[in-house]
């Protein structure tokens, strides 16, 4: 996949060459995008709290509610994906936003919803350009790679599914001599 399939609910995967620590092996999934910029959320970066330990009045189903850091921008703003009955559909099975009455509901029942603490931003022409770097690879998204896929396999898994070149990338970062 190339960045003619970058948009909203694809998922960019860190190439093992991004030099920035916050996205080493991360996977983020793309909210937005266009020309005045993008943004997602990193969704392999567990905090290892729930909503419960994070909002002051949480209400019944908060603590089925894993928070995540999505990622350096903001991380006072919380966003939410689940897998639909909540929020804006972005791709098949995942949503974003809703209101959080309906959010617990959702977590409540069982269905999945995720918490995010910040996110990922890039202005106008960046995140293309750190394409053309080889900085990110595109894949599409799929809901169990948000809800199911335990995020230390996440990276590992996506480029694999990829196959080719980039399965190579999913070991030891992509060189054939450390293997």
């Amino acid at each position: 996949m190339n960045d003619t399939n970058l948009g909203q609910g694809c998922l960019l995967v860190a190439s093992p060459e991004l030099g920035d620590p916050s996205f080493a092996r991360s996977v983020v999934f793309v909210l937005s995008h266009g020309a005045e910029g993008s943004f997602g959320l990193v969704l392999n970066r567990p905090l290892d709290v729930t909503l419960e330990a994070v909002l002051e009045a949480p209400g019944a189903g908060a603590s089925s509610v894993p928070v995540l850091r999505g990622g350096p921008v903001q991380p006072e703003l919380l966003q939410f994906l689940c897998d639909g009955g909540a929020g804006s559909v972005l791709s098949p099975g995942i949503a974003v936003g809703g209101e959080l009455d309906e959010l617990l509901a959702l977590a409540r029942e069982g269905r999945p919803v995720r918490a995010y603490s910040g996110y990922a931003g890039w202005s106008g022409g960046q995140l293309e350009r750190e394409l053309r770097e080889g900085s990110w690879v595109v894949a599409p998204a799929r809901a169990e790679h948000v809800f199911v896929t335990p995020s230390a396999a996440l990276w590992v898994r996506v480029l694999r599914e990829l196959g080719g070149r980039y399965a190579w990338l999913a070991l030891e970062g992509g060189d054939p001599g450390s293997n």
